[in-house]
C-alpha cells in the first residue's frame, strides 16, 4: 500500500519544508477545478495532514502564529507584540492614525496564491487580493482587532468587497508574525494582521481600503465610539503596495 510519503513523491526522511513544498505543488497539479482527479486530490490532502500531524501532535491551532527555530523546531507565539521590537521605517507603506489605532497598510497584493500563503490545505485552488496591516493600539483601553469582519475594499466598479473566511482554519499558519485571526490588543501593543478579500472580478481596480474600529462602552452594552481608517489608493500607491511584506521561502 502506498505510504503517505510516497503519495507526495517523497522519501520517508524528507524534512518538513520538503513536505510542505511537495504538498503545495501537487495540490495545484491535481485540483479538480484544474482538471485533476478528486480521488488523488483527497489522497494528497490525507497524506499531508497525516505527516504533519505525526510531527506536531501537540500543536494547538487556537491562536498565535508559528515560527521555526534554527534547529527546525516549531514555536507558537501570541499574535500581539511590543511595537518597538520591529523597525517601522518602511517608506512604501501607508499609515493612518486616529484616537484609538495607528493602522499601517503594509501591502495590498493582488493575485496571491492562497495555497502558497498558508501552511495548511486550502479547500479551493484560487488567488485573491490580500491586505497586510500593521496595527497598534494607541488608546488607554483594550481593543478588539477584527480584520475580516471590519475591513472593506472599494472597487472602481462601485461595489464594496468584504473580507473572506476562505483560509480561516489556517489563519494562524501564516509567515512570520502575520495572523488572520481576531485578537485583543492591550494598550500600546501591536499586531500584524492579514485580511483576504472576497473574490474581486477581473478588471476591477481597488480605489480605497477601509478598516472600521468599534469601541464598546466600558459601563454598559452598546458602542461608545466608531473610528474609520481610510486608505486612498492612487496608481503609484497601488504599485508600491503590490508586494509581500515578508520574504517567501
Amino acid at each position: 500500500m502506498e505510504s503517505h510519503y510516497e503519495a507526495l513523491g517523497l522519501s520517508s526522511d524528507a524534512d518538513e519544508r520538503a513536505v510542505r513544498r511537495a504538498y503545495r505543488t501537487l495540490l495545484k497539479e491535481h485540483h479538480p477545478d484544474q482538471g485533476g482527479s478528486r480521488e488523488r486530490f483527497l489522497r494528497i490532502q490525507e497524506a499531508y495532514e497525516a505527516i504533519i500531524g505525526e510531527r506536531a501532535p501537540n500543536e494547538q491551532t487556537d491562536g498565535g502564529a508559528i515560527t521555526r527555530g534554527n534547529d527546525g523546531s516549531r514555536h507558537r507565539h501570541e499574535p500581539t507584540y511590543e511595537p518597538d521590537e520591529f523597525d517601522e521605517g518602511r517608506t512604501h507603506e501607508l499609515t493612518v492614525s486616529g484616537e484609538y489605532l495607528s493602522l499601517t497598510l503594509a501591502g495590498l497584493v493582488h493575485g496571491v496564491d492562497l495555497a502558497s500563503l498558508v501552511d495548511g490545505p486550502v479547500t479551493a485552488a484560487t488567488t485573491r487580493t490580500v491586505a497586510f496591516f500593521r496595527v497598534r493600539n494607541e488608546s488607554d483601553r483594550p481593543l478588539s482587532w477584527q480584520g475580516k469582519t471590519n475591513t472593506s475594499f472599494f472597487g472602481d466598479d462601485g461595489f464594496l468587497y468584504e473580507g473572506s473566511s476562505i483560509v480561516t482554519p489556517h489563519a494562524t499558519d501564516l509567515p512570520d508574525r502575520w495572523t488572520g485571526t481576531d485578537a485583543e490588543l492591550e494598550p500600546g501593543s501591536a499586531l500584524d494582521g492579514v485580511v483576504i478579500a472576497q473574490e474581486i472580478p477581473d478588471g476591477v481596480t481597488l480605489d480605497q481600503v477601509m478598516y472600521t474600529q468599534h469601541v464598546p462602552r466600558t459601563d454598559s452594552d452598546g458602542l461608545a465610539d466608531t473610528e474609520r481608517y481610510l486608505f486612498e489608493l492612487k496608481p503609484l500607491v497601488r504599485e508600491r503596495l503590490d508586494r509581500l511584506p515578508f520574504a517567501r521561502d
